[in-house]
């Protein structure tokens, strides 16, 4: 933040001149929503047309390149949301929110394009797919929502001593402030804690109300007692269920993504579990007392 503050101040002091005409504008800000909308004000203020709108901390800077920094002013940002809101739709902003939480580095871009084509389509513009600021960015709300509802089947919850229950995750976008109202309407009388190591961004749920909570890092206690036989159960359960015959990795991979297999308990190797649970599937235990049986009908 305090390189971001001197880009600022250097751009105020017109050290951020465009060093060629024809070249190719990127607006600065500093990673928030609020930063974003303020950008979009600003282009529409400045009369420019920045090819990309780009957090601070992940510039990569070119030589073809003019980086303007923005900065972040609330009343600039709550403008552009009310002209959304009336121009668009509560539906457009929320979308608008989604593509923010996305990992793409190209979102800003991708947002100021689109709230510049709808702004003079009109309400219906999301409908118009075929149009390329359109389509990028439903593009990228597409992944974000696969994100989001691929947290939904996969999180993992951990009792803890303290009685919170914790899950952790790893998404490919800001998915957390997405699916925290789904577990705290189905887990209404548990606190819970989500946390995103990617993003550190931890959600917090007290039976009440839910709230974000930014860190790096976050310090817990061990398991409850009754963790770690929980999870045996369902190691247990995973492996009896699985038929030998008709198992299919590549499969499994398409519904599963290994990427989630390191925060889920079922996917830990039998000889590196807490908790030895049996691991016989149906078919090996049929065909270990069909041997027992050929071994006993045997003549001596």
């Amino acid at each position: 933040m305090d390189n971001f503050n001197s880009l600022i101040a250097d751009a105020e002091l017109g050290s951020f001149s465009t060093l060629m005409d024809d070249a190719d504008l990127i607006y600065l800000y500093d990673g928030t929503l609020e930063g974003m909308l303020s950008s979009v004000f600003a282009a529409y203020g400045r009369h420019e047309h920045p090819k990309n709108i780009v957090e601070a901390h992940d510039l990569q800077e070119s030589m073809l390149c003019s980086y303007v920094p923005i900065r972040t002013e609330l009343r600039y940002a709550a403008r552009v949301q009310k002209g959304i809101v009336e121009q668009l739709g509560d539906r457009a902003y929320e979308d608008v929110k989604k593509v923010f939480l996305s990992d793409d580095t190209n979102k800003g871009g991708v947002i100021y394009r689109f709230l510049r084509y709808a702004f003079k389509a009109g309400r219906w513009s999301m409908s118009h797919i075929s149009e390329p600021p359109v389509a990028d960015f439903l593009e990228i709300r597409k992944q974000v929502e696969n994100e989001a509802h691929y947290m939904l089947m996969f999180v993992r919850f951990a009792h803890l001593q303290n009685g919170v229950f914790y899950a952790h995750i790893e998404p490919k976008a800001s998915v957390v402030p997405l699916i925290t109202d789904h577990f705290a309407r189905r887990l209404n009388v548990q606190p819970f804690i989500i946390y995103d190591s990617v993003h550190g961004l931890a959600s917090v749920f007290d039976t009440e109300r839910w709230w974000l909570v930014s860190s790096d890092e976050i310090n817990l206690p061990a398991h409850s007692c009754v963790e770690d036989d929980y999870q045996a159960l369902w190691q247990t359960f995973y492996d009896t269920i699985a038929i030998e015959e008709r198992r299919n990795p590549r499969c499994q991979r398409n519904f599963m993504p290994k990427r989630f297999w390191g925060n889920m308990c079922e996917h830990i190797p039998p000889e590196l579990r807490k908790t030895k649970p049996s691991t016989e599937t149906p078919t090996h235990a049929a065909r270990l007392q069909a041997g027992s049986q050929k071994l006993l009908d045997a003549p001596l």
